[in-house]
């Protein structure tokens, strides 16, 4: 089962020696870069560092090429962050979107924890190998397929690392040296709604709607009864599990698409919302 966060206050373990001169993203980018490298290392997990004897600290540059790369978003205050362990590679192992929120919040618009050595999945490519838009409505149901069969979740193209709980760690962190007592997500998926909340998140208003969807894929429920097997994503034996309905709600059981709640937690303190209870992935 996966279990839901416990409430409370959990102190974080702060650099002593970083000093922390900017409140916001933008901030950050017109900085020094040298002072922008040393924020940046904070959202490196040290798990991942061992893992792929990456260097510490990181040699970030503002260019396509390197193991440490930052640039600027689209938008003034945004913020694109990887991590290359294989630079010529076809992923890196983590990739961050982070932006200025309203009130002095970050916001983590995507998160991804990616094992570089382990196989592709190609969803976010037709068969022709040209890019899918993320939540564009249109599929690679062959790769979807493949992944499904081996684990994977919705918008997942790699096995993912399991070093979720300290990267949100990291980012609290992050949050914190620039002023920021609130860190907001966007879950892309409903099993990244699942996920967040195990690791402390809540959600703005969206909380009843999830827990409607619980309650729907329940026995008797009418999206449980649409789990019928007319598509190998809408197996009976799915909707009892996180990566099942995740899915299944991919392939449009709500009979709409997914909205992205949106959630969002205090530094250093976790909720614990929970609208699946007993999980299991």
């Amino acid at each position: 089962m996966l279990p839901c966060a416990a409430s409370g206050r959990r102190p974080l373990a702060k650099d002593p020696g970083l000093h922390c001169p900017f409140t916001s993203i933008a901030g950050l980018l017109d900085g020094p870069v040298e002072e922008m490298a040393r924020h940046l290392d904070l959202l490196v997990p040290d798990a991942l560092r061992r893992l792929f004897g990456l260097p510490e600290p990181g040699r970030w540059g503002n260019q396509a090429a390197g193991v440490h790369r930052w640039s600027p978003g689209p938008r003034p205050g945004t913020l694109r962050v990887e991590v290359w362990p294989a630079p010529e590679g076809e992923d890196p192992a983590l990739a961050l979107d982070l932006a200025d929120h309203q009130f002095g919040k970050l916001e983590a618009a995507w998160i991804a924890l990616n094992d570089v050595e382990q196989p592709r999945y190609d969803l976010d490519r037709d068969a022709r190998g040209g890019p899918i838009p993320l939540g564009s409505i249109e599929r690679n149901l062959a790769e979807e397929r493949r992944a499904l069969a081996d684990g994977l979740a919705p918008n997942q193209v790699r096995p993912g690392l399991r070093m979720f709980r300290p990267l949100i760690r990291c980012l609290e962190e992050f949050a914190v040296c620039l002023g920021a007592d609130t860190l907001n997500v966007v879950p892309l998926a409903y099993h990244n709604a699942i996920q967040y909340e195990r690791y402390g998140f809540t959600y703005a208003s969206e909380e009843v709607e999830l827990e409607e969807i619980h309650r729907r894929f329940q026995p008797g429920g009418d999206l449980r009864a649409r789990m019928d097997g007319s598509t190998p994503f809408r197996l009976p034996a799915m909707g009892g599990t996180v990566r099942g309905r995740s899915w299944a709600i991919h392939d449009g059981i709500l009979g709409r698409r997914w909205v992205p709640p949106p959630m969002y937690k205090f530094t250093e303190r976790d909720f614990h919302t929970c609208t699946f209870p007993g999980a299991v992935w």
